[in-house]
């Protein structure tokens, strides 16, 4: 889910992989965003929409996608579910890409966390779908910057995909984010860096580089609003 989920746990739980359909494994935004978990028996709510449009940074930089995403995820102390929806960018046969999961995690120790989630996701109209389930620990860098570590397993054919991500606080309300990853399912290596600006009230800015080994690199904005309670 874009500006949402992930970095585990004392982080908010989550994937650092997300749309399974994706082109070349790379995300659409920016996965992992602090979020203090609420361990206590309490049920927890947010939701959030954005807007994202993309442009490839090899090309002359020729517009290359726009994408909606809506979601609405659910807590009660670790335990946390959702679903989201994403427009597809015309795709010939589908105009939307739907993925619910359900996950557990928790912290432990100082500054460290984990979790363990199951996603499903599925096309509106194909019979095309697919599951991961991912395993991620957070880890403190340091005073302010957090990390994460995961794990994405396609359970199907046992193949995964290795992420380490960071999150570092910069000043007026900036935050900078870089993911480098290893897909055994897509047999290529992948990268992301950015920055995100936080508005307040749910608002947020981002703006994100994306590549591989194997494809020209895509530079992303996307404008969130997320409430929560």
């Amino acid at each position: 889910m874009t500006t949402k989920i992930l970095f585990g746990l004392g982080l908010s739980a989550g994937l650092l992989s997300s749309a399974a359909y994706a082109q070349d494994n790379i995300t659409t935004g920016f996965d992992p965003v602090i979020e203090n978990r609420v361990t206590a028996p309490v049920i927890g709510w947010s939701a959030g929409v954005s807007a994202t449009t993309q442009f490839n940074t090899s090309d002359d930089f020729d517009h290359i996608e726009n994408e909606v995403e809506g979601f609405v995820e659910l807590t009660y102390g670790g335990l946390h579910g959702g679903v989201s929806v994403n427009s597809l960018y015309q795709n010939a046969t589908d105009d939307a890409e739907y993925e619910a999961e359900l996950g557990y995690g928790a912290d432990f120790g100082r500054g460290l966390s984990w979790d363990l989630s199951y996603a499903y996701t599925w096309l509106d109209d194909s019979d095309a779908d697919s599951e991961e389930i991912t395993a991620t620990l957070g880890f403190p860098i340091g005073r302010d910057v957090t990390g994460a570590f995961a794990v994405i397993i396609d359970p199907d054919t046992g193949d995964s995909d290795q992420e380490v991500a960071f999150e570092a606080p910069l000043p007026e309300r900036w935050t900078a984010v870089g993911l480098l990853g290893n897909s055994d399912r897509d047999d290529n290596v992948y990268a992301e860096a950015g920055v995100v600006y936080d508005f307040g009230d749910g608002v947020s800015l981002e703006a994100l580089y994306e590549d591989t080994n194997d494809s020209d690199g895509v530079l992303g904005f996307t404008v969130s609003y997320e409430i929560g309670g």
